[in-house]
């Protein structure tokens, strides 16, 4: 069943992310902003809810759009803040349905100290994270919050992290950390959460049960781990087979509908599925719904982040909760002790999050 502020919610989560990603610098004034083609790809929204976003930002002065040209980015920041001293924020992405609630997180605990964020997204490569990271150190920041790039490995870019030491720039890491890094870290409990999702799956009869799981991120290997010691725990067969690996590099083509079909044949004969995250998860149930294969009636699927990306259906993923706003107000609050203590890399200011589970529905008693 639709619902009536089904149009409405979607408008709010493509605007939220969009003034997010230029207020907070992320794209920058004149920059290209992405069309409405690409946005109704990207969010899977009618036409009509991406132009009622994008004609909001343009009422705000946040972006114009140029006849024959294009959209551009219109905002130039607040120069009044200029002289305020600064927290570096690295991040891996900018996903529509994290990004706002963290940083909005984080932004609001630091601004009213009377700092300024400065925001880079890496897009998951350590070239790019280097390259950020020198561009911080050189503009002498008060602070680091960094979500690692690639966090599954060890962390190449360990000339700039021994120099960060060696300056005693308070760095805390949100997400994931790097083994080869001894920086505290504000994250989830994934294999924790992973081992609770495998269970219900399993004591709701499951016992063929597969993965879709990223392999380049901590967050990815963390859940694996969660998945195979339950199954372990349990007594539960695991076949390697049933477990599809995948990482940044290799989305686009993954999740094509040819990769989606060949996850499918490996992991067909499987009754449940615990998948990397809601975005991922979403995008293999619209493939499976398009051959009339139903959650959880077929196939029962667990997930990651509790995103609420869908309102058009009445199944809820069951999924491991994200704290999102929450998540990043406790990193700016850690950050801020930090900068206030010359002894922080003697202390212990990490965090880490309990597995929490949302009410989805999408498992099935067998």
């Amino acid at each position: 069943m639709k619902n009536t502020n089904q149009e409405g919610l979607k408008y709010q989560k493509l605007y939220n992310w969009a003034h997010t990603l230029i207020t907070s610098g992320v794209i920058k004034n004149m920059d290209k902003f992405p069309s409405e083609t690409s946005l109704q790809k990207k969010f899977g929204y009618s036409r009509q809810t991406v132009r009622t976003a994008l004609q909001q930002l343009e009422e705000e002065g946040l972006i114009t759009r140029v006849r024959g040209s294009g959209t551009y980015v219109s905002y130039e920041g607040q120069l009044i803040d200029d002289n305020r001293p600064q927290v570096g924020l690295l991040l891996s992405y900018y996903s529509e349905y994290l990004f706002p609630e963290v940083y909005d997180g984080i932004e609001s605990s630091l601004s009213e100290k009377g700092y300024r964020i400065g925001v880079a997204i890496t897009k998951n490569r350590l070239n790019d994270e280097a390259a950020y990271l020198e561009g911080m150190l050189k503009n002498n920041v008060s602070g680091l919050i960094i979500e690692g790039s690639r966090s599954a490995f060890p962390n190449p870019n360990i000339r700039l992290y021994e120099e960060i030491k060696k300056r005693n720039i308070p760095t805390i890491f949100i997400h994931n950390h790097y083994e080869n890094m001894a920086f505290d870290s504000v994250e989830m409990s994934d294999t924790r959460a992973a081992y609770e999702l495998t269970r219900i799956l399993i004591e709701h009869g499951h016992r063929k049960i597969g993965g879709i799981l990223k392999y380049d991120d901590m967050q990815g290997i963390a859940r694996y781990k969660g998945f195979i010691q339950c199954m372990s725990d349990y007594g539960i067969k695991y076949d390697d087979d049933c477990i599809r690996w995948y990482s940044t590099r290799e989305m686009e083509d993954k999740f094509s509908k040819k990769g989606l079909a060949h996850i499918y044949r490996h992991t067909r004969d499987c009754t449940a599925l615990l998948i990397y995250n809601d975005e991922v998860a979403w995008m293999y149930l619209e493939f499976l719904e398009e051959r009339g294969i139903h959650v959880p009636e077929d196939l029962s699927v667990v997930s990651f982040d509790d995103a609420e990306l869908q309102d058009t259906t009445d199944i809820k993923l069951l999924s491991a909760i994200h704290p999102k706003n929450k998540l990043g107000r406790i990193t700016g609050n850690h950050l801020l002790r930090m900068m206030d203590d010359e002894n922080w890399q003697t202390k212990n200011y990490a965090y880490r999050f309990p597995a929490k589970l949302n009410d989805g529905n999408s498992v099935r008693k067998l």
